[in-house]
């Protein structure tokens, strides 16, 4: 039986009074009330196997992420299989619990902390012309830190993938992978989807976040700008404006870690082994065959294990392919070649890079003393955005394809919370300057950002190894913007933002524009095309969710790296399945998507072993 996130006594959340110190404290103490099992959860997930690993498994799991942890728990299901995973990371600390907080935990030991590589056309208002990329070094993997979102792109993501030669992954075929894993828990004034749509009694536990007054004024100037509403934004429509899911239960976050691994403790045939990093694949050079991974533990020794069947790569968008890379899994001319590697294979690892784009600058007042009021003094800070609506909408770019490609997302900020600016500055690296300018606004009053994002992104980078080196980070070229219809896209999704400013019922509440500043874009005309293109080259950047650094395509495909069963072209015994094997990103945040990988991957390895 595979684990599940634990439920808890329900304990009211009011806020007792304004400040970012307030909401803390209230949302610390109603979590640390919500079950004494919380406290202990470190005693929930699996011992660590370092000092009593067999010399062979049947199974070797790179990473125990966002999908390997549902893989791991899936296929040790089997008693007479041998699992071993090994992490880099240990277990998720006690505050990764608390939903309110999540962005605290960015640039901890809890995260591998990647920045991309300096570049002319983007990342220009951060520190070192940098953008800020952080991924989960825990059980879990970024789900253990993440904003828990609960999305699965829109009808048609998936029919695109199968269109590509990419058999089994349509959107009726990988929908009851989707509800295999899910728990949904519907809480609100409207209705879902049903059965058709969402699981119940799976290990991942999923809500509707509560709708609080901020999400009430947006809902009313989106219908004000002619968005729908949509009574679930995981339904078979997307177009329009819908209230946010998440793996939160009962006011905790409900992880990868806490949903699969949980209850795999008492598992005799699985071991985790934690705080270690595979710095090889062993493969045999004649047959192209898998016999085992080479890693080293915490305390610096180096161990080699083998492997009967398969090895299963899920480290993540950055790791997997650093991963093969370093195990001559890679591109031989362009890269392999240059850092002393010798290849085994000569295959597009680490090319496909692409990410969510975001825009963090279209900034407004929300100045109503009931507004004020009420988002003070009552709600859950488990929606920790501030809000709980998310919009969806179609651009005029590509009329062929109708699949929403843009999304609106809110994010609050209260009168003179400076420390929640403070934690933006820090966290994203955003320059000092920037961030004194959204303190000076927030002296007037409540503020609250509208930031486009962009759902399927055209511009392409890649990943590299910066040397031989497997401990060593590798370097992350995302080259956002590099595609013009990017560029379009953003500027269409931008004038949108400030579309839904300008309605009555928002300038009603106070809503007024307001510039963030950016010294570089200060000479330009406000509002201009030129200013905004200078603004999303300064302060657009990832949303968090980069993937396809190790395309799943048929064999026919050139820049294919996996197949459709995701196993590597051209070798035996290893697959890898998690953000990577994306050949195209999917129009919203990826987490149930990575799940759903780790889902299809499991019930595939059982299909061709048992």
């Amino acid at each position: 039986m595979e684990g599940s996130c634990p439920a808890a006594c329900n304990v009211a959340t009011s806020c007792p009074g304004p400040g970012a110190s307030a909401m803390f404290f209230t949302t610390l103490i109603s979590s640390l009330l919500q079950s004494e099992r919380e406290l202990a959860d470190s005693h929930i997930y699996p011992t660590d196997a370092s000092n009593f690993m067999f010399d062979e498994y049947d199974f070797i799991v790179v990473g125990a992420g966002t999908a390997g942890s549902v893989i791991a728990s899936r296929i040790s299901e089997v008693p007479q299989w041998k699992v071993l995973v090994i992490e880099a990371g240990g277990d998720p600390p006690f505050l990764s619990n608390i939903p309110a907080i999540f962005f605290a935990l960015l640039k901890t030991e809890v995260d591998w902390q990647y920045h991309t590589e300096p570049h002319d056309g983007f990342c220009q208002g951060f520190v070192g012309k940098r953008c800020f990329l952080p991924r989960g070094k825990a059980l879990g993997g970024t789900s253990s830190i993440n904003g828990m979102l609960y999305f699965r792109g829109v009808t048609g993501d998936f029919d695109n993938w199968a269109t590509a030669g990419n058999k089994g992954w349509s959107d009726k075929e990988v929908l009851e992978f989707f509800k295999k894993s899910e728990d949904f828990k519907f809480e609100g004034d409207g209705d879902n989807s049903g059965p058709d749509y969402h699981g119940a009694g799976g290990p991942l536990k999923v809500q509707r976040l509560q709708t609080l007054d901020l999400a009430v004024k947006l809902a009313e100037g989106l219908k004000e700008a002619g968005y729908k509403e949509l009574n679930d934004v995981i339904g078979p429509d997307q177009h329009g404006f819908g209230h946010l899911h998440a793996t939160i239960t009962n006011g905790t976050r409900c992880s990868s870690a806490k949903a699969f691994l949980a209850g795999t403790r008492d598992r005799k045939n699985l071991h985790v082994v934690k705080n270690s990093q595979v710095t090889k694949i062993i493969i045999d050079h004649e047959s192209k065959e898998v016999k085992g991974v080479e890693f080293v533990l915490a305390d610096g020794r180096i161990r080699s294990v083998k492997v009967r069947k398969e090895v299963i790569v899920s480290a993540g968008t950055v790791n997997s392919p650093q991963v093969l890379m370093l195990s001559g899994i890679g591109p031989k001319r362009h890269h392999l070649t240059d850092v002393g590697i010798e290849t085994i294979k000569d295959l597009k690892v680490g090319e496909n890079f692409h990410d969510h784009f975001l825009f963090l600058a279209t900034l407004s007042h929300l100045l109503d003393d009931s507004y004020e009021y009420l988002t003070r003094r009552t709600g859950r800070f488990t929606t920790y955005f501030g809000t709980s609506v998310v919009s969806y909408f179609k651009t005029k770019l590509e009329p062929e394809d109708q699949r929403p490609d843009m999304m609106l997302v809110f994010l609050s900020i209260l009168a003179n919370d400076t420390s929640t600016v403070d934690l933006l500055e820090d966290k994203l690296d955003l320059e000092h300057e920037s961030a004194d300018s959204i303190k000076e606004m927030i002296k007037e009053g409540d503020a609250f950002f509208i930031l486009p994002m962009i759902l399927r992104t055209k511009s392409r980078g890649r990943v590299l190894l910066s040397s031989a080196d497997p401990l060593a980070h590798p370097k992350i070229y995302p080259e956002y913007l590099s595609d013009s219809r990017d560029l379009e896209t953003m500027l269409e999704g931008i004038r949108t933002g400030i579309e839904l400013m300008e309605t009555d019922i928002m300038k009603q509440y106070g809503a007024k524009k307001q510039k963030l500043f950016v010294k570089s874009c200060e000479d330009l005309e406000y509002d201009s095309r030129e200013y905004w293109e200078c603004m999303l080259r300064n302060v657009g950047g990832s949303f968090f969710h980069p993937v396809g650094t190790c395309k799943m395509g048929p064999r026919t495909d050139s820049e294919a790296v996996v197949d459709p069963e995701l196993k590597v072209h051209g070798l035996k015994g290893i697959r890898v399945a998690d953000a990577s094997v994306m050949p195209v990103t999917v129009s919203s945040p990826p987490y149930a998507t990575v799940v759903m990988i780790g889902e299809k991957a499991a019930d595939m390895i059982k299909r061709e072993w048992l």
